[in-house]
């Protein structure tokens, strides 16, 4: 579903004005692109994933399908705060988007998560705000790992972002 959204605007845009070849290359040009980035993103092979989802973004901005990927591929590459810009690219445009605002809400546990750990390991001279943020960072690791399970919230998880599901 997601795929068909991309190439629904690409064929609204196509049909809007397009009198001679070239545009119809540039959609043929773009649909590929396409294809090309949901492959590699599918065979997990983020760097190139990246790289052509932005040019992707670059051909069609304001896709909410785009921004939402980058997210995750973003998510898998350890960059969380690329990761959070692209879910509120997809929040600004759609607000009722649960995967985005649930994927947003993992990524800014994992990053109050870090910033209370790194707390913990630099304080100095004030024990009660080293077991503060101990307790915190644990509180919220138990949030992503409950019963020690993997954290089926993780954004990087494919059943978050499954062909066909409705984001």
């Amino acid at each position: 579903m997601k795929a068909r959204c991309c190439e629904a605007v690409l064929l609204m845009a196509f049909l809007a004005g397009c009198v001679s070849t070239a545009p119809h290359r540039e959609v043929r040009a773009v649909l590929a692109l396409q294809q090309q980035a949901e492959a590699a993103y599918a065979q997990g092979n983020m760097t190139q994933a990246l790289n052509s989802y932005r040019v992707l973004l670059g051909e069609i901005p304001d896709d909410n399908t785009i921004w939402f990927r980058l997210g995750n591929i973003y998510a898998r590459l350890d960059q969380p705060q690329d990761a959070v810009a692209a879910y509120q690219q997809v929040l600004q445009r759609d607000a009722l988007h649960a995967k985005a605002w649930h994927n947003l809400g993992v990524m800014l546990l994992r990053q109050a998560q870090e910033a209370f750990s790194r707390s913990e390991q630099t304080v100095r001279g004030d024990d009660m705000l080293r077991e503060r943020s101990k307790f915190m960072a644990d509180a919220i690791a138990g949030l992503r790992h409950p019963d020690g399970l993997p954290a089926a919230s993780d954004p990087a998880d494919a059943a978050l972002d499954a062909p066909g599901a409705t984001p």
